[in-house]
């Protein structure tokens, strides 16, 4: 095998946050330089061979075209090649099977020159990728294929092609000797002669070299041998289509039918023990990839001669990187696939968190994580009340000291007190001597160990806030000298409801026990869909990736334990392997089709089912996939095989029609009725069959209607049961989802196919005029800004901020790029409602040119300057992002620790260290809907004091800064504001009902304190959460009126806010009838069109202890007199005079009452 000049090696970077190749804040573009994919005219060999192939052309012609193509490329790719050098570029890699491209070294400052060579029609980023049995293959039924009579299968003849950190080939699971010698002695730079290839590793190449780690050059060679550091790869290889290893360390010599024992396998076989293996080694031994394209072009054309016809059958990419879809990478793959090689990838392990799954193209089959029933777990035993008497599921922490050094530890549970011991422990003297109970989440393990600890606790027992197993708390460099262990969050419920007749708990026993009940949940550290910027479902199945044995590279014949979404795929690759074997003329696509139609549902461990983000179809079954008669995907677009709607911005009643075909497989006619089962249902969406049933000919097609109908009205803004409001850092925002399954039941076998959509409901909401006037006043003048349009939302929000800066569009076409361009900035204070500057809390609103996807920092590039003492230079940066990498690494470019709860973070500039301040958007999901995710307006928040501001000294100036712009400082008064837009009914913040009119207010007095003339108003910036993509802000520009045109007394803002014109009301009307003049009311502050709404104190009344505090709707800048009388109608005292109304409520405390005797109260408005 000879290895062709096409595959050079790359050096790989992707944290370039690609907008037109910039990158993340901070990053010298001048002298910074990354790795991209210059993209050029023309397709590459392998559109060439689909081509030729679908034109029925000869394989011989078919070679002799695709050669032809490939030194056409050559010849083309020379051309940029002498060019590079000007743009101060290096080549590292070419591309001519998969992809006609360029990989190129260069300055991020020279990429747009890229751009503009002649035949250049991208220029891409290169993608960074990071690594992400004996039971669970039984546990599938595997072992049943083998043993299927006529459709028995094992793998033989099929060739898989394992994408990762190569295979330790002389591991007894492949077929080596199973000497921990041979591996120590074998140099992997170099093939020693008898070594390798093997005849089950039989080819393969290593494009990395051992010390490649995603920064250093890789060094490529022959040997694709893993390193026992990593062992990732091997461990893969291995539950793909190991041999498997007896008990006595000696590979089995084959043989998988009937009487096949698994009771004397030390690892059991891979699914497809008989199939071939290659090692395409892209990893060092540690670190990530960026080699992946350069193994799936290995993939194409192993002998690099120019025909594609000898492809791999399968490849396995156990590989991935979360929030992103690598476009470059996706097309690679999706060319790959085609040439009729399976493409199975990893879904990630980024957890229960929307966006985070990995995943590339339609064609690709995208794993996730399940867990199997052969788990075992460490145990606590319950010796007391007797009703929960037994062992529960148990795992020790990593930094606590060890039970096998305490010996047993028996003792009584008692809750901490708060549950989840982020704060100093309130029951200190209850928790002593004893085993503190603790909630997970929130704050970090270590934090809620010490708290116990420093409580006197013996031990500590932390209670799981997800479904599943528990998992092994970890930290760095602290050791706690008390133990701790994690149970289930199921368990722990049945632990808290028993607390009151106390619970008696020994820790420290050698007790295991299993897990059946676990089998078919899915793993907490599974990624979740949608696929990031296509808004399609994905994954496409689960398979079993929690606790698996497989090959440990350079144990000679040792087993390894580990799990994750990397040891599902190789399960599904194995499957495909078997179908593969079994039906030669199935397609990868009609193989994708038939594991999916054939899945198991996975629930989780309340018997909810999982949503098909985050499980697919279902968890994989072999036995059924492959001998299914008929299979079922979407009609137009077959290779996606789900019926995937996307993001639906609904703003009326929806229709739509899709069509799903059902292709039957067999030589007789099939038949089926159909039906819809809904995993995420929702009153306001139905999806429904046009028939009722179908009927499919032998070997023939047919296709069965769908109807899409969404009622606005009825949609519910709810999250699914299987995830938590809250995720470890706090409370999380979701997206709206509606999901299920389309069932087509025949007589002895159905089908089924996931569907999935994305709700995003919207309206048109946008400011009636452009210029709205205000009152000549002193001190604080209302400003009524009325909104038109309609929104299909049931309580749609806008908010309102001091216009900063506005900066015009730069007409991005990318939604990456668009999303990084600056549209305007404002500033908000709430410091006049709640009296104080320390108080008070300082909102920053932006509005972008195109959506984000999911607001983390690594992807947006939005960050605000804060120059807090005025000195020109930047104090304080705010930026956007996740709890998960704040809390546990304190990177907010770090992706796989990133999670739902998303927050305004703070870096101090003299610490470098990031802090959590506010809720971005202010509000969680659970509490309100701001529609976070596929927005293009977004709320910070941080409190003053977070900044060090003072009365007396609460002026700052801020800045918009990102790649593409930085703003001109901006000044903000947070203590004296003049344009003040918080409102009090929703928590004080610059949010409003986005369906009324919008009540600001406006300071003149702050006028002459900040030197801005009369004429220079203040510019409301107001944000439309729930509007359409494309009209989501609107500034209003404010000029001074005469507040009273017609002279009739009343102020025009007032009575144009309760009637059409001016002529409706006047000193003597009086509209709702109620006794009091339109002018009495206008003096009051109440509502002249509605007869109840009288000068009267609000109820409830607010009582406590010897306080009484008072609130009535009020009119800014009145001012009002409270009175009050013991019972004598005519002694009325004054309580307070002079209360100065600043907005449309108005509050005051009596501090003198005593509870004996009856008080009244009574408002008056002074006119003096």
């Amino acid at each position: 095998m000879t290895f062709g000049s096409n595959w050079g090696c790359f050096f790989y970077s992707f944290c370039l946050c690609f907008a037109g190749l910039g990158q993340a804040i901070g990053v010298d573009t001048e002298m910074e330089t990354h790795l991209v994919y210059v993209v050029l005219e023309g397709e590459p060999a392998a559109e060439v061979v689909v081509r030729l192939r679908n034109r029925g052309l000869a394989k011989r012609e078919i070679a002799e075209a695709t050669r032809e193509r490939i030194a056409e490329i050559a010849t083309q790719q020379d051309k940029l090649v002498a060019r590079i050098g000007q743009v101060q570029g290096t080549v590292e890699a070419q591309f001519s099977r998969l992809a006609n491209a360029v990989k190129v070294r260069l300055p991020l400052s020279q990429a747009e020159r890229l751009r503009q060579i002649d035949g250049v029609v991208a220029v891409k980023p290169v993608a960074q990728f990071h690594p992400l049995t004996s039971t669970s293959v039984p546990f599938i039924g595997t072992t049943n294929v083998w043993n299927f009579g006529k459709l028995s299968a094992t793998g033989k003849g099929i060739r898989i092609g394992i994408i990762d950190s190569g295979i330790d080939y002389n591991h007894a699971m492949f077929g080596g000797s199973g000497k921990v010698a041979d591996y120590d002695r074998n140099n992997p730079k170099l093939i020693e002669k008898g070594t390798f290839p093997t005849k089950k590793v039989a080819g393969g190449y290593d494009f990395a070299g051992d010390d490649y780690d995603g920064n250093r050059a890789p060094r490529p060679d022959k040997d694709p041998l893993d390193c026992a550091e990593s062992s990732h790869g091997s461990h893969v290889a291995g539950i793909a289509a190991g041999v498997g290893v007896l008990t006595n360390g000696v590979a089995y010599a084959g043989g998988y039918g009937k009487r096949l024992n698994m009771g004397k396998f030390m690892i059991g076989p891979g699914v497809a023990p008989e199939a071939t293996l290659y090692a395409l080694k892209v990893f060092g031994c540690k670190g990530t990839t960026g080699l992946s394209v350069e193994a799936m072009e290995w993939a194409a054309d192993p002998d690099a001669d120019g025909d594609l016809d000898d492809r791999l059958d399968v490849v396995n990419l156990s590989l991935g990187s979360s929030y992103t879809y690598p476009e470059f990478e996706s097309n690679a793959a999706g060319r790959l696939a085609k040439l009729g090689c399976a493409v199975v990838r990893a879904a990630g392990n980024s957890g229960n968190n929307f966006y985070a799954l990995m995943s590339m193209d339609d064609l690709e089959i995208t794993v996730a994580n399940s867990m199997h029933d052969g788990i075992e777990n460490n145990s606590i035993e319950v010796t007391a009340p007797p009703a929960l008497r037994g062992h529960y599921k148990a795992v020790e922490a990593g930094f606590t000291r060890k039970l096998e050094e305490t010996g047993r530890i028996v003792g009584k549970l008692v809750y901490a007190d708060p549950p989840q011991a982020c704060e100093v422990l309130k029951n200190p003297d209850a928790i002593k001597g004893h085993i503190a109970l603790i909630d997970r989440g929130v704050c970090f393990f270590l934090d809620k160990i010490k708290r116990a600890k420093e409580a006197g606790a013996r031990a500590v027992v932390v209670v799981n806030n997800e479904g599943g197993p528990p998992i092994a708390m970890g930290t760095t460099g602290v050791t706690i000298d008390i133990p701790a262990v994690m149970i289930t969050r199921r368990d722990g419920l049945k632990l808290k409801q028993q607390l009151e007749a106390e619970v008696f708990v020994n820790l420290g026993g050698d007790v295991t026990i299993g897990g059946p009940e676990l089998a078919d949940q899915l793993s907490p550290s599974s990624s979740r869909g949608p696929v990031y910027e296509l808004q399609r479902l994905k994954p496409d199945l689960a398979a079993p990736g929690f606790n698996i044995h497989s090959a440990q590279a350079g144990g000679g014949a040792q087993p390894l334990l580990s799990g994750g979404t990397s040891m599902a795929a190789p399960h599904v690759a194995g499957v495909v392997a078997l179908l593969m074997e079994q039906h030669p003329d199935w397609s990868p696509d009609t193989i994708k089709a038939a594991m999916m139609n054939t899945a198991i549902q996975t629930r989780d461990e309340n018997g909810h089912p999982y949503p098909e983000t985050r499980t697919g179809a279902g968890r994989v079954n072999p036995s059924l996939a492959i001998g299914t008669p008929v299979v079922a995907f979407d009609a137009e677009s077959p290779e996606r095989v789900s019926l995937s709607f996307g993001l639906l911005e609904i703003s009326e009643p929806f229709l739509a029609k899709r069509r799903v075909t059902i292709q039957n497989l067999g030589s007789e006619s099939w038949s089926g009725s159909i039906a819809i089962t809904n995993t995420l249902a929702n009153a306001g969406v139905t999806l429904a069959p046009i028939e009722k049933t179908v009927t499919v000919p032998a070997l023939g097609q047919a296709e069965i209607e769908l109807e899409l109908k969404i009622d606005p009205a009825k949609v519910e803004l709810r999250s699914d049961p299987t995830t938590p409001p809250e995720v470890t850092g706090g409370p999380r925002h979701i997206v709206q989802e509606a999901s299920g399954q389309v069932w087509i039941h025949g007589k002895t076998a159905s089908t089924h196919v996931p569907y999935h959509m994305l709700l995003r409901l919207v309206g048109d909401h946008r400011v009636e005029e452009s210029k709205v006037a205000v009152r000549k006043s002193e001190g604080v003048a209302l400003v009524t800004i009325p909104v038109e349009g309609g929104n299909a939302h049931p309580a749609p929000l806008a908010s309102v901020f001091q216009l900063g800066y506005k900066s015009p569009s730069r007409r991005y076409m990318e939604r990456e790029r668009a999303a990084r361009d600056l549209r305007a900035v404002g500033a908000a204070s709430n410091v006049a409602e709640l009296g104080s500057v320390a108080d008070a809390t300082l909102f920053f609103g932006v509005a972008m040119d195109g959506p984000w996807i999911v607001p983390q920092s690594f992807l947006t590039d939005i960050q605000i300057d804060l120059d807090t003492n005025l000195d020109g230079k930047t104090d304080v940066e705010l930026s956007n992002g996740s709890s998960g990498d704040v809390l546990v690494s304190g990177d907010i470019t770090e992706r796989e620790l990133a999670d739902d709860a998303y927050y305004t973070l703070v870096k101090h500039v003299e610490s470098d260290e990031f802090k959590i301040a506010e809720i971005l958007n202010l509000f969680p999901s659970s509490e309100r809907d701001t529609a976070l995710m596929n927005n293009s307006v977004m709320v910070f928040a941080v409190k003053a004091k977070e900044l060090s501001l003072v009365e007396g000294r609460s002026m700052i100036r801020y800045r918009f800064n990102n790649i593409y712009e930085t703003t001109r400082w901006l000044p903000f008064d947070v203590g004296g504001p003049v344009l003040r837009t918080a409102n009090t009914a929703l928590d004080h913040s610059p949010y409003h009902p986005a369906d009324a009119p919008i009540q600001v207010s406006v300071d003149h007095d702050a006028f002459e304190v900040h030197g801005i003339k009369e004429g220079s108003m203040p510019k409301p910036l107001l944000l439309f959460h729930h509007n359409t993509l494309e009209t989501q802000f609107d500034i209003v520009s404010l000029y001074q009126a005469d507040p009273d045109s017609d002279g009739d007394g009343l102020w025009d803002d007032w009575e144009l806010n309760y009637f059409e014109s001016l002529h409706e009301a006047g000193r003597s009307t009086d509209h709702d009838g109620d006794g009091f003049t339109d002018a009495s009311e206008f003096v009051a502050g109440t509502d002249p069109t509605d007869g109840a709404s009288l000068l009267r104190i609000s109820m409830p009344i607010d009582v406590k202890n010897e306080t009484v505090v008072l609130r009535w709707n009020s009119v800014p800048g009145r001012r009002y007199r409270v009175e009050r009388s013991n019972g004598d109608p005519g002694n009325w005292s004054v309580l307070a005079r002079g209360l100065l109304a600043d907005s449309t409520t108005l509050t005051h405390t009596d501090l003198r009452i005593d509870n004996g005797r009856q008080v009244f109260y009574r408002l008056v408005v002074e006119t003096d």
